[in-house]
């Protein structure tokens, strides 16, 4: 049977503390109308205990709202989470969902380990903007949007107008956890009409520079880093909640009441909340299955999406158009008449890839079915109605002109010096270097303006140049140059990862250099054979890597004659041959703790595996499910202290 937790959702309220809530509200506003008068009524600590006391009742109620935060400068500061914001993988059916607990169930019995079907860990799928939120000694410090996951924008001064965010909090430490910003259906009817979806209003309004609007929106907090040890996910969350944190409602059930849940959500509870969800996040509860199963593509074998089917409706094509991005694949978008689906207006709509299109025999005026998949990118499910002849793929580029190449099912611009293509590789340089302040509307505008056509072209630029592109002030561009020229020199594997080259990563990248590849001159004399023999490499990707270098030739020349050129690693370095993990809080920033590892000749590995040799670690005598995996692998556990030893006299 469904067992929930003790507690529901965040935004609700226990009807035997209603009557104590309306009266902490009454107190509060009075008192706070008074203070603001140059009168106040109580002390501040009196203050603090009646909002701590309302927001252990009722953590997202309006009265917690900031008020009155001062402006914020002319644009958002890009910063770097503490821990990556990931994605999960998907499942829109119970069959789906049958599979992927199947495939959970085999990886554990594999290593001999007990399942997670009997005790699974379900919370709503908030529809939302993802957000980290950063506390130290007890106090709310920062407030970062997901971003692309590894960067994001500091949105401090706006989160701090939001409900369900404690300015301060128990937990003296320092301490990151990881929530939702949400407008509730009420606030949007109340405050943001003219908005189509609660979800882009809540996106909007959070990043105005202004913060206008921003004491509407609520932040509801699912998950806390690894700064702290839990053996579950319940546990977790029981956590954050008597921290004084909003959050989504919480069970714990069995594979059976899971899929029971799942369908009373979709059927009734879904249209009951004052908040959109599109689906519901399933965990293994244990933690240390979570990590015994580790990741595939960057996401956690250990939990899915389970999404609710997409709404679909009829619509009209009004016409069909191939657009290249940035890698050269050409994509093809019907437009159409618009309609509206999940609260949001659709008037294009993906067709996915040229083998499709050809599938669906689809042409400008049929009647087609369009979907949101995962209630947001729009999706044509079938071609109901045939008005004409259906489109024919096109043979040319539609930016460069160039002929197209047929690669499996899809259509694609080999020219180098297409200008999607530029856009593309560019845009790959200033993210691996780690330039925080260059957006793709910017990276559009220097390659539309013939300013930039490779990497090295970034580092000719001039103030001016941006200035008069972006139209933004002076200060914003010299910071722009500022932060690209200040990541040089390059590592080798940033360099490497920054090129862009098919298939070449930056974890590619040190696998190469911890192979005896420490230099750039090295690699590019190495032939395919040489680099599949490397394990982890294989054929294809070898000579991916051999060509990518070889087309690239003129581009690295140039780059080394400016200089730009990447730093050699160490060739027996006193950590050569070692691999390293780490895990918790450091006393160093753990940037720093990479590049002193790698430039040493050490390789880094995101998590413990049968390769890993040292697992850093604050207490290495911890109980925790990291701690013990890497014990079972015979992996050594040290303090930082002990890395910087192996390092020999600074």
């Amino acid at each position: 049977m469904q067992r929930p937790l003790g507690f529901g959702g965040g935004l609700e309220v226990l009807p035997s503390a209603r009557l104590r809530v309306a009266d902490l509200v009454e107190q509060l506003e009075r008192s706070r109308h008074a203070y603001y008068l140059g009168a106040p009524l109580i002390s501040d600590a009196a203050f603090d205990a009646l909002e701590d006391e309302l927001r252990g009742l009722a953590p997202g109620h309006p009265a917690l709202a900031r008020i009155g935060a001062a402006p914020t400068s002319k644009e958002w500061e890009k910063a770097r989470h503490r821990l990556p914001m990931g994605s999960l993988n998907k499942v829109t059916t119970e069959a789906e969902f049958d599979e992927w607990l199947a495939r959970c169930e085999a990886l554990l019995a594999k290593d001999g380990l007990g399942g997670i079907a009997k005790e699974l860990f379900v919370t709503e799928k908030l529809d939302g903007l993802s957000v980290e939120l950063v506390y130290g000694g007890g106090l709310f410090q920062d407030g970062l949007t997901r971003g692309d996951g590894e960067v994001g924008e500091r949105i401090t001064a706006n989160v701090r107008r939001m409900r369900g965010v404690p300015n301060h909090i128990r937990e003296m430490g320092s301490l990151s956890v990881r929530g939702e910003i949400i407008l509730r259906i009420s606030d949007r009817a109340a405050h943001f009409a003219d908005y189509a979806s609660t979800r882009n209003a809540a996106a909007g309004t959070a990043r105005r520079l202004d913060g206008a609007g921003c004491e509407h929106l609520t932040v509801l907090v699912y998950d806390v880093s690894d700064e702290l040890e839990f053996s579950s996910e319940a546990e977790k969350l029981v956590f954050l909640r008597n921290l004084g944190f909003a959050t989504p409602a919480g069970f714990v059930g069995n594979a059976e009441a899971v899929q029971a849940l799942y369908r009373e959500y979709n059927e009734e509870r879904r249209g009951a909340l004052d908040y959109e969800i599109d689906g519901l996040v399933v965990r293994a509860n244990s933690v240390t299955a979570q990590v015994q199963l580790g990741e595939l593509n960057r996401r956690p074998r250990g939990a899915t999406a389970f999404k609710f089917p997409s709404p679909a409706k009829l619509t009209t094509v009004t016409a069909i158009v191939w657009d290249t991005g940035p890698s050269g694949r050409v994509t093809p978008v019907a437009e159409v008449a618009g309609v509206e689906l999940v609260g949001a207006m659709v008037r294009r709509a993906s067709l996915h890839n040229a083998a499709n299109v050809r599938r669906l025999g689809i042409g400008v005026g049929d009647e087609v079915m369009v979907s949101r998949r995962n209630d947001v990118i729009p999706y044509v499910e079938e071609v109901v109605s045939s008005a004409g002849t259906p489109v024919t793929p096109p043979r040319d580029c539609g930016v460069c002109g160039s002929a197209l190449r047929q690669e499996g099912e899809y259509l694609l611009c080999r020219e180098d010096s297409c200008a999607a293509r530029v856009e593309g590789r560019i845009r790959t340089w200033v993210d691996a270097v780690g330039a925080l302040e260059w957006g793709d509307k910017l990276v559009h505008a220097l390659v539309a303006n013939g300013l930039v056509r490779e990497p090295a072209d970034l580092y000719r630029l001039t103030v001016d140049d941006l200035v008069k592109l972006e139209r933004q002030g002076k200060k914003s561009a010299e910071n722009a140059l500022k932060q690209l020229r200040s990541r040089l020199p390059l590592r080798l594997p940033t360099f490497l990862a920054a090129l862009g080259i098919e298939g070449f990563s930056t974890q590619t990248a040190r696998l190469l250099v911890s192979a005896g590849y420490h230099d750039l001159g090295r690699l590019l004399a190495a032939d395919a054979t040489a680099l599949a023999a490397i394990g982890g490499l294989g054929e294809l990707k070898a000579r991916r890597i051999v060509d990518g270098l070889l087309a690239r030739g003129p581009e690295l020349e140039r780059l080394r004659e400016a200089n730009l050129g990447p730093v050699a690693s160490e060739v027996a370095g006193p950590l050569d041959g070692k691999s390293f993990c780490m895990t918790g809080k450091q006393r160093r920033p753990r940037k720093e703790l990479d590049a002193l590892i790698e430039d040493n000749g050490g390789r880094l590995l995101s998590g413990v595996t049968k390769e890993l040799d040292y697992l850093i670690i604050d207490d290495p005598d911890s109980t925790s499910s990291k701690a013990e995996k890497a014990r079972k692998y015979g992996t050594r556990l040290i303090r930082e202290e002990d890395l910087l030893a192996m390092l020999g006299p600074a």
